[in-house]
């Protein structure tokens, strides 16, 4: 009986020793440096958008790069390149990364908020989307409309690039970072 008790304090020992490990590997030097360099793609491409030059903001996807929206066939970057041409974001949005959005909040613009890299592919999640404060039943609240995102990014000899687009939500409505019923 001793022996599997002592067994069991071990297994329980290493196992959250290991979950310690992985909250922590977030603040290693590689994975900061990723997730800078991810976070600084998304602004550059931003700001190249903001003044009229898609070529530049769409440099930060692959050449094979595909968007997947719900209820909609795949497109490629060829396909879509006519609609980046002709957008451009709001002047008050930003790119910011800014995890935990129920606590922290959400803000207008690209809100990069979680990250996972694995060797050399990554994935990230965002909002994307606008906040603005709202009186509901008598309080002011933080209401967000967007879409959740996730992009699954690759390193290549050019450094970080996004490979696809993925929109899981369309339309979506968040009151103070939680889904509004």
């Amino acid at each position: 009986m001793r022996s599997k008790t002592l067994s069991a304090a071990v297994t329980i020992l290493l196992v959250s020793s290991a979950l310690c490990g992985l909250a922590l590997g977030a603040d290693t030097p590689e994975y900061i440096s990723v997730r800078d360099q991810i976070v600084a793609a998304y602004q550059k491409a931003y700001e190249a958008l903001r003044h009229d030059d898609a070529e530049t903001a769409m440099k930060m996807d692959t050449d094979d790069w595909t968007s997947h929206v719900v209820g909609q066939p795949v497109r490629t970057k060829k396909e879509l390149a006519p609609y980046v041409l002709a957008e451009k974001p709001p002047t008050d949005w930003k790119v910011v990364w800014l995890p935990d959005y129920e606590h922290n909040g959400t803000t207008s613009g690209i809100q990069l908020y979680d990250l996972k890299v694995d060797g050399k592919t990554a994935t990230i999640l965002c909002l994307v989307g606008s906040t603005h404060d709202e009186q509901i039943d008598g309080a002011t609240h933080r209401v967000w409309h967007g879409s959740h995102i996730r992009d699954s990014w690759a390193q290549t000899s050019a450094g970080w690039k996004r490979r696809k687009h993925e929109k899981l939500t369309i339309n979506e409505r968040m009151i103070d970072g939680k889904p509004a019923k």
